[in-house]
């Protein structure tokens, strides 16, 4: 089904995130794009529903989610959104390479108890 057909009018950020959350792994870059298309979820201006869904932009090489997660991760400071998406980026050689260059201008912005979770999931010292 695309989408757009899909029946959400109504729902609620729990909603969204159940949805976001039982998404198929791996998806294709089309179906990545009808997705966001239809929900615009790398605008999303709720962090929760921005963070799981720039998990899966991650997980599948998602390029238009790129400066939006720059952004999320500079921006957004929260231990429970970082952790999950550095170490997500932390999976394959390209993605640590930009995780610790984003990291490089985020880290004084955040908490000490997230900067040392980050520090070691991208095993700084």
């Amino acid at each position: 089904t695309p989408a757009a057909r899909l029946a959400t009018a109504g729902w609620t950020t729990h909603h969204w995130l159940h949805f976001l959350r039982h998404l198929p792994a791996p998806m294709t870059l089309a179906r990545m794009v009808d997705l966001d298309d239809a929900f615009l979820f790398t605008v999303s201006r709720n962090a929760e529903i921005a963070g799981a869904w720039l998990e899966h932009a991650i997980a599948n090489r998602y390029p238009p989610a790129d400066p939006a997660l720059e952004v999320f991760l500079t921006r957004i400071g929260r231990r429970k959104f970082l952790e999950v998406l550095y170490k997500k980026l932390a999976q394959t050689p390209e993605g640590l390479e930009r995780a610790r260059r984003i990291y490089q201008k985020a880290r004084p912005g955040y908490h000490p108890l997230s900067v040392r979770t980050v520090d070691e999931i991208l095993k700084r010292r």
